[in-house]
């Protein structure tokens, strides 16, 4: 694999008609089609310290030269996230206000103080459920069985199920769980399993640095040690030992596998990537080369990130303009 190089290419951009709108949150789905959440450029939903106010949005689906359109109204989401559900949508607030104050003394009580921070959306933009994600959301993404995987980072935390319940004829109880790392979800909200309490994964899910999504198998880059976890929908099926700390995206084809980290830090590092590709041999990842991440241009980007996608053997990402999807395949 030596030569080998790291050239982006423009995979998709928003038409100049939406120009006068914001994009509030995009994503590319497991087909490969880009979504995006656009409002109104005074929404205050992506603002800091900013008092949220219920704002009307519009998800647009754009399927190389075919665009559709979905209006939904008064969504309060501070933050948020989306990716395709079916034929409708998942949003959910990145972040959102836990239950303070006093204990709750009974579970109604305490399921009226849980923020349903989670968005099933119908195609008409109707509401069809909501539920509760948690609060410090790194990634939303829904891979192409319908299941919801939602990543967090280091200052996360949910009201989770307790493991163990006394009576199975009466509601489960809940307690705080911080650092949940990674959830899977079902098309309905439920949560099917949570990466802290699946005893073959990594003994620590402090923040999961990078997801990727795939048509039958999920990948996760935990810290503080940035294993290489392997997912199904039984849960953690093998964790490798990789040769690439803080890598913010994870490409897997097969046996090869590709690390997309920043190169140093500080405004003088803005945009300096190194790719370094690796191969799977005999369980753990074992880099064999490493290069520059290129735009079509042939120049580094100028920025960092601003957002990025990684399923199976491609990774997507966004740069300066938040309009246009970059991709790079291995």
């Amino acid at each position: 694999m030596s030569g080998q190089s790291a050239r982006l290419r423009v995979w998709r951009a928003l038409p100049d008609r939406y120009a006068d709108r914001n994009v509030a949150a995009s994503t590319v789905d497991a087909t490969g089609r880009v979504i995006a959440l656009l409002v109104a450029p005074d929404a205050t939903c992506t603002e800091r310290g900013a008092a949220l106010q219920p704002y009307a949005a519009t998800a647009v689906v754009i399927d190389g030269r075919d665009v559709t359109e979905v209006a939904i109204p008064e969504l309060d989401l501070r933050f948020p996230k989306i990716d395709v559900l079916g034929d409708g949508f998942v949003l959910a607030a990145a972040r959102c206000r836990m239950p303070t104050g006093p204990a709750a003394t009974t579970v109604a009580e305490l399921e009226a103080q849980i923020p349903h921070n989670a968005r099933v959306v119908n195609a008409d933009g109707s509401i069809r459920t909501t539920f509760h994600a948690g609060d410090g959301i790194e990634q939303l993404m829904v891979d192409r069985a319908g299941s919801i995987w939602i990543s967090y980072f280091d200052e996360a935390s949910i009201c989770a199920p307790h493991p163990v319940r006394q009576n199975h004829t009466q509601p489960p109880h809940r307690t705080s769980m911080s650092m949940p790392g990674l959830i899977r979800w079902t098309a309905t909200g439920d949560a099917a399993w949570y990466a802290p309490r699946d005893r073959n994964g990594p003994a620590s899910w402090v923040d999961c640095y990078a997801l990727n999504v795939g048509a039958h198998r999920t990948w996760a880059y935990p810290y503080p040690g940035f294993p290489l976890v392997e997912i199904d929908q039984d849960g953690v099926r093998c964790v490798r030992r990789t040769p690439v700390r803080s890598a913010g995206g994870v490409i897997v084809a097969g046996q090869r596998v590709a690390f997309v980290a920043g190169q140093g830090h500080g405004p003088r590092a803005a945009g300096r990537y190194l790719v370094t590709f690796s191969r799977i041999i005999d369980g753990p990842v074992e880099a064999t080369t490493t290069t520059p991440l290129l735009l079509p241009t042939g120049h580094r980007p100028t920025t960092w990130a601003r957002r990025s996608v990684c399923r199976d053997n491609r990774m997507w990402m966004q740069f300066g303009d938040e309009r246009t999807w970059y991709v790079l395949t291995v």
